[in-house]
């Protein structure tokens, strides 16, 4: 298509196209009737076919018309699109981000990463929800969250979302205060295989569990799985309570935890963690968080 066709031709050949009136789609556009006949006209003649056919009675696509429809509601589409993300680089500087987190996993990089961000975008408000890594992919997919410091990889990746790394977390043993092994510096996770293990809801943080489970077949055993519980207090709370033991990522321990002591394994496990995001939204202030992040990270 060349010569003067325009992105108003468009408009109006698809406001009759719907309306199948001149009348009211004239109505609908807010253009004078006689008007929008002439640049119909100028557009038929522009393309060198007939788009519609016309009676006294009825108004109707041509076949070439039909065929014209789906490209012009294509190039409208993909006009509206590129002012949208026009607008919104104009705008980076300003607005707001909705990031979620998981905290016992990102309690020290959340806070570390706002700050960095914020150093170049002071005037944009960064809303921080805490939610377990379930909760946050559902959110990112409905729109409610730009992005999710969800943790493991196995949800971000069963839900088709982008990711990127930003850290590694080790398993350590949590341990009843007078249990036998707790005034050793490491475990051996072989000397555990006879205790009751709580795990964290696979549900809620997929991945967690496969890790001990994974940890555990190398000790050469299969742990007696006693209660799944939805948060890591819970568990640190059953351990206190001397009803058996768990392998939790390192980072809970900043969790209140009396009467539970930590060691680590003497063959570490560990596991990388992950922030997620919508890669199809096209959010430039979500795109500017993920940039600093990297300077965050590795800083």
């Amino acid at each position: 298509m060349v010569g003067f066709m325009e992105l108003r031709h468009l408009r109006y050949f698809v406001g009759v196209a719907d309306e199948l009136s001149f009348t009211k789609a004239a109505q609908k556009l807010r253009v004078a009737q006689p008007a929008l006949s002439r640049q119909i006209r100028q557009l038929e003649d522009e393309v060198g076919v007939a788009l519609f056919e016309r009676s006294r009675r009825s108004v109707r696509l041509t076949e070439a018309g039909q065929v014209f429809l789906g490209e012009a509601r294509s190039i409208l589409a993909q006009s509206a699109q590129a002012v949208r993300a026009a607008q919104a680089t104009g705008q980076v500087g300003r607005g707001s981000l909705n990031i979620g987190y998981v905290w016992g996993l990102f309690h020290s990089l959340v806070p570390a990463a706002v700050a960095r961000f914020r150093q170049g975008f002071p005037e944009v408000a960064v809303n921080l929800f805490d939610m377990t890594a379930t909760e946050q992919v559902a959110a990112l997919m409905e729109g409610r969250l730009d992005a999710g410091f969800v943790g493991f990889a196995q949800e971000i990746e069963a839900a088709g979302l982008a990711k990127q790394k930003v850290g590694a977390c080790t398993m350590v043993a949590a341990l009843p205060k007078k249990h036998r092994a707790a005034s050793k510096s490491t475990v051996a996770l072989s000397t555990l295989a006879q205790e009751f293990f709580f795990v964290i809801s696979e549900q809620n943080y997929p991945g967690a569990s496969r890790l001990v489970m994974e940890a555990c077949a190398e000790a050469g055993f299969r742990p007696k799985i006693l209660q799944t519980a939805e948060r890591g207090h819970t568990i640190l709370g059953l351990v206190a309570g001397n009803c058996g033991v768990a392998l939790l990522p390192e980072p809970l321990r900043a969790l209140p935890h009396p009467g539970v002591v930590f060691r680590p394994l003497a063959r570490p496990t560990r596991s990388d963690l992950f922030l997620a995001w919508q890669a199809d939204r096209a959010l430039p202030l979500r795109d500017a968080f993920v940039a600093s992040l990297d300077e965050t990270v590795n800083s």
